[in-house]
């Protein structure tokens, strides 16, 4: 690392937590924890929502700054940093879009909370009790009196493909769909991104594009690679980002103790 390192963004699945981890290794909890106490702002990067992130990093005795949302949401030291919504009309028929499929559940974010129309049980159980979020099951999206930030559907591997193809014609040049695992995808606004997302962090903590170090994996943290100055791909990457230049790494903990061991 030549360039001074202010700020660290990591995606979580199949990067940070690989092989379906449900938390950070306490590896990564330790190193996080060095790199804060040298000054270091860590940016968990996730489709998932602050409750999620927080207490999942609630182990690092040190500042925390949460990217969530994929980007539409940005909490650091319990205040809402950045927070991009949906225009209510568009995100009403996202969600029921995805809910006249009968292949695809809805989960739909507030700010502290996400809503479900839940075709079965087991969906909410898999949310709370293995993504554990907090969920508040709705029996209509109406039923919302919050913003809503993000829209986002929950689909079989080999259906997902198929359905976001027909959804990314549906919703053209409206509003921006992702990929984020392969069960998952995002509808988000137009401009609500994990890029711009550190980009306005930066324009707020005062942190150029090159003091910024980034880790992901997939479609969504395209945008977050592109930006920073000192972007890495995981090996294990989505196909369609091999495209993307970066660095390439195997564990995002190695990058982090060579980044310490740089800062003593």
């Amino acid at each position: 690392m030549k360039q001074k390192v202010k700020l660290i963004a990591s995606d979580l699945d199949g990067t940070l937590l690989q092989n379906y981890m449900p938390d950070c290794s306490e590896e990564a909890i330790e190193l996080i924890t060095a790199l804060t106490k040298k000054g270091v702002i860590f940016v968990p990067a996730s489709g998932r929502q602050y409750f999620n992130l927080h207490n999942m990093f609630q182990k690092v005795d040190g500042d925390v700054m949460y990217l969530c949302e994929n980007g539409a949401l940005v909490f650091y030291q319990d205040k809402v940093l950045l927070k991009r919504e949906f225009d209510r009309a568009l995100a009403l028929e996202l969600c029921h879009m995805v809910i006249d499929d009968p292949k695809c559940e809805v989960l739909i974010s507030g700010e502290c909370t996400c809503y479900v129309v839940p075709k079965t049980e087991d969906y909410v159980d898999y949310l709370r009790n293995h993504i554990k979020n907090d969920v508040t099951v709705i029996g209509a999206p109406e039923e919302i009196t919050e913003p809503i930030i993000k829209v986002s559907y929950f689909t079989p591997k080999d259906y997902r493909d198929q359905v976001t193809a027909y959804f990314t014609k549906k919703i053209a040049g409206r509003c921006q769909l992702m990929v984020s695992g392969n069960e998952w995808a995002d509808f988000a606004p137009l401009g609500a991104n994990k890029g711009t997302a550190l980009e306005a962090i930066g324009q707020q903590m005062g942190i150029a594009p090159e003091e910024m170090v980034a880790f992901g994996d997939n479609e969504n943290d395209r945008s977050m690679l592109e930006f920073v100055g000192q972007p890495y791909l995981m090996q294990k990457c989505n196909p369609t980002m091999e495209d993307v230049k970066a660095n390439h790494c195997d564990r995002v903990e190695d990058v982090l103790r060579q980044i310490l061991n740089e800062m003593l």
